[in-house]
């Protein structure tokens, strides 16, 4: 999608739909077009549509931005995906099969396309490009037991397996792990252990991709901002929104 004057939707406006709706007020090209959030607090004197669930004479736009639930997301996508492009952060939803099966059937008769960021993991674009040549990926979260919904009081390997299993126990925290594991050699061939970790305020994720002459290694760390979100998560939002959009920077990796 490029181009100006695009209309953008957001399906969940939490901490990460905040940002990048501060990031569209602060320039002129694109214009907000509704916010679908149960009970959203309108302190950014928003004048577009706000709705609690989808109104279909509301909820119209270019495209349309999820960030809150994969169940959020599998619920409403259909409402959107027929005439609107998607950028999904819940993408633990897509190791769903029939989920994925269905989304995918809609963008092909209709024409629109699903755009996947990659939110708090540099280096997707890498691992994608190199996926014939994959033959090993892991990948390890370490959070505070609070982040992942638990009370450990000591270091704790709360899971060990592969990407779907992760993904089904903690899908609010395992998007990394399935965006790596989509990015690269599939979910069931994907390593994944997530660590609580009582003494840490950050999230890590450490991956280590091998292959044929190749090997990657990611070690990233952010600090936790309460939730399930780090500081560097929407910050990279914006970004993958401007060159979704087409705008932003004077050049563009690719």
């Amino acid at each position: 999608m490029s181009g100006i004057g695009k209309t953008v939707g957001f399906l969940g406006c939490g901490k990460i739909g905040r940002a990048m709706v501060r990031h569209l007020l602060s320039q002129t090209e694109h214009k907000i077009a509704f916010i679908q959030h149960p009970n959203f607090v309108n302190d950014l004197e928003l004048t577009c549509p706000i709705v609690d669930e989808f109104d279909e004479a509301k909820c119209q736009a270019d495209l349309v931005v999820e960030c809150a639930t994969a169940d959020v997301l599998k619920n409403n996508y259909a409402n959107f995906l027929y005439q609107s492009n998607l950028m999904t952060f819940s993408i633990s939803a897509l190791s769903d099969p029939q989920f994925l099966e269905r989304a995918v059937d809609i963008c092909r008769s209709s024409g629109t396309q699903i755009y996947l960021p990659h939110g708090a993991i540099l280096g997707l674009d890498g691992i994608f490009d190199a996926r014939e040549l994959i033959s090993d990926v892991s990948i390890e979260t370490i959070k505070s037991p609070a982040t992942l919904g638990r009370s450990d009081e000591q270091r704790t390997v709360v899971y060990e397996g592969d990407a779907r299993g992760a993904v089904r126990m903690f899908p609010r925290n395992a998007n990394v792990h399935a965006a790596i594991a989509l990015a690269g050699i599939g979910l069931d061939k994907t390593s994944s252990r997530i660590v609580a970790d009582p003494d840490v305020s950050t999230n890590t994720h450490k991956i280590l991709v091998c292959g044929d002459g190749i090997e990657f290694k990611l070690d990233i760390t952010t600090q936790a901002t309460g939730g399930v979100t780090g500081k560097y998560t929407p910050i990279s939002a914006c970004g993958s929104l401007d060159r979704v959009l087409g705008t932003g920077a004077d050049w563009i990796f690719v």
